[in-house]
């Protein structure tokens, strides 16, 4: 059995995202995908009434992060890339800066996968 892994890294600042690319790509981790998301604070912070700390803590969050993720069958790749992506944006220790996590994958279906030469047509 496989031992997949994905790597996922949310970013506050959609600034970082193109390096965060980069250093994938240096880990040998490629086929990245990057969508666009939205914390949790910035959902409910107009919902809810919530005391001064919070406040301040959510009113530092940026409106969107970017979400990358990325699978791969070598562990020590992904033990690479959180250590290069830590390095890079301090362990994400400032507030609201972002996360990076680590899950196994149980089943994947189209990865891998090679793109295909064209059939030759037929006349």
């Amino acid at each position: 059995m496989e031992n997949l892994q994905a790597i996922f890294i949310v970013l506050s600042d959609q600034t970082h995202t193109e390096r965060t690319l980069e250093l994938l790509l240096e880990c040998e981790i490629r086929g990245a995908t990057v969508i666009e998301s939205t914390g949790m604070g910035q959902v409910l912070k107009g919902n809810i009434p919530v005391i001064g700390s919070i406040r301040s803590i959510l009113s530092q969050q940026r409106p969107h992060n970017q979400t990358i993720f990325a699978v791969s069958r070598n562990p020590e790749k992904i033990d690479r890339a959180i250590e290069l992506i830590s390095r890079e944006f301090n362990g994400f220790k400032n507030p609201c800066s972002g996360m990076i996590f680590v899950v196994p994958v149980i089943k994947a279906i189209g990865f891998g996968q090679k793109n295909l030469p064209s059939e030759p047509s037929q006349e």
